[in-house]
């Protein structure tokens, strides 16, 4: 980009802005969120295999209009991502996929099912489908 300039950036900066911004605890929270998940599907023996993370990836590529390995490169490098942390990211949403599907096998879908909110939110997504076939 022309006229472009590099501007030096501490984490501490970013940090801070976070904080005062009200964003840093939520993303910390979510970031436990996310570890602990992942430590209870492996303690459940579930795994993610090399084929799913590979289909993951070409999903997040797609989805962030990444069409070539070239093109991937140079996004992850504009955001100082590495490959391990982008695999580290899609493999922790594959076990979190996981853990609800072992999760949901084990619960009493009843008893989920008769809360006022659980309804109101079956009922809202009930609409919106409704809603969308209407709009088309």
């Amino acid at each position: 980009m022309a006229g472009e300039r590099e501007l030096e950036i501490s984490v501490a900066e970013v940090v801070d802005f976070l904080r005062v911004t009200g964003r840093f605890l939520p993303a910390v929270r979510e970031v436990v969120q996310r570890k602990l998940t992942v430590e209870a599907a492996k303690k459940m023996g579930l795994k993610v295999t090399t084929q799913e993370l590979q289909k993951a990836a070409d999903a997040f590529r797609l989805a962030n209009g990444l069409k070539k390995a070239s093109a991937t490169e140079v996004w992850l490098k504009s955001l100082g991502i590495t490959v391990e942390s982008l695999e580290d990211y899609l493999e922790t949403n594959l076990l979190t996929s996981k853990l609800k599907d072992a999760l949901e096998s084990k619960a009493a879908p009843q008893k989920y099912l008769s809360s006022p909110v659980v309804k109101d939110a079956i009922r809202g997504m009930i609409y919106l489908e409704w809603l969308g076939k209407q709009m088309k």
